[in-house]
């Protein structure tokens, strides 16, 4: 009998603690959602201009589902995540940004591609990348330079020193290949993307 009474107390005693935990979990989560949604919010606007820096706003374009499912099964581990139109202080739209997830050699590497009108990649910009320190994290130094006032157009990725077009060439991080190629599809979807569903202002 008395061990019966020891087992539902201690029972009662378990429950008691993951309430509490579970209420002090929420009450956290409470706390600090609104803040991390802010720096999430700070850090895609900064993305955005980065990538149009003479835009003036940048508006939510519905996603095109049809042409994100083909690029993502064209592209392998390559997710379009949103796309705004970049508008100018006309109120002309100037191009689109792009927001890509692929999958690099740590994690996920999230970033805004820009590409104007007329099709040329106006600039890349890493919102969130956790690769090798002093190899994969330096892709915004070297790898996104590189995609820069390039018409939009498919992308390989060469080996460093072996570059040959740099019209449709991207010269790999040394040590960080895998990095390189991530970031690269994940280019090569939002140009995908781009052709079949906002292309010409559809």
């Amino acid at each position: 009998m008395n061990d019966t009474k020891s087992m539902i107390k201690n029972a009662l005693i378990l429950f008691a603690i993951t309430l509490v935990a579970g209420v002090l979990l929420g009450l956290v989560y409470q706390v600090t959602k609104d803040p991390i949604a802010y720096q999430d919010k700070l850090a895609q606007d900064k993305a955005n201009q980065s990538v149009f820096a003479t835009a003036k706003t940048f508006e939510d374009v519905e996603l095109d589902a049809s042409a994100a499912e083909m690029v993502s099964s064209e592209r392998g581990g390559v997710t379009i995540e949103s796309v705004k139109k970049a508008v100018d202080e006309s109120g002309a739209a100037a191009g689109y940004v792009i927001q890509v997830k692929s999958k690099g050699y740590g994690d996920f590497i999230e970033y805004t591609v820009g590409i104007t009108n007329e099709g040329n990649i106006n600039g890349i910009s890493i919102i969130s990348i956790a690769e090798t320190p002093g190899l994969g994290m330096n892709a915004d130094k070297v790898i996104t330079p590189q995609f820069a006032d390039k018409a939009a157009t498919t992308f390989a990725v060469v080996k460093n020193g072996q570059l040959s077009d740099e019209a449709t060439q991207i010269e790999a991080i040394s040590g960080a290949t895998i990095t390189s190629r991530a970031v690269t599809e994940g280019v090569n979807g939002a140009v995908s993307y781009f052709e079949k569903a906002l292309k010409g202002g559809n």
